[in-house]
């Protein structure tokens, strides 16, 4: 089987994106309607769905995972680090239909786990997903 040329690969929350989109847009509709029959200004509810906008574009533009030659880069969330293991740290890739789960060497002695939620992602990702870091893991083992 010939090995792929692009060995880069990104993966999206495009599920987050989509109901964080669609709920911030909703909520900031519902608050802007209702600015006119408030005698409060509902900052509030104008800031809490400006957020969850900003969180939707940053999950349609920025990958959760990113596959490069050497190394698997994953980043859940917008203030969480992005955590990067490398290709020959791996020990072994275990998936299922909810999440992919990546045990990994430390340099303390050890065994880290990085768990990488997939009902995020889309359903053929999904399963691109895992199926591309089994295929990598394996031939850096092997």
């Amino acid at each position: 089987m010939p090995v792929q040329e692009n060995s880069d690969q990104a993966f999206y929350a495009k599920i987050s994106s989509l109901i964080a989109l669609c709920g911030g847009g909703g909520l900031l509709l519902a608050s802007l309607l209702a600015i006119p029959s408030s005698p409060v200004f509902p900052g509030a509810p104008i800031l809490i769905a400006c957020a969850l906008i900003v969180a939707g574009l940053w999950f349609q533009f920025n990958p959760v995972v990113r596959l490069k030659e050497e190394h698997v880069s994953v980043k859940l969330a917008m203030i969480r680090p992005r955590t990067t293991v490398a290709l020959d740290q791996i020990a072994r890739v275990e998936a299922t239909s909810r999440e992919c789960i990546l045990y990994y060497r430390k340099d303390s002695p050890g065994e880290g786990k990085l768990k990488i939620p997939l009902k995020s992602l889309a359903k053929e990702d999904r399963e691109r997903c895992a199926l591309a870091l089994r295929q990598r893991v394996r031939s850096e083992v092997a």
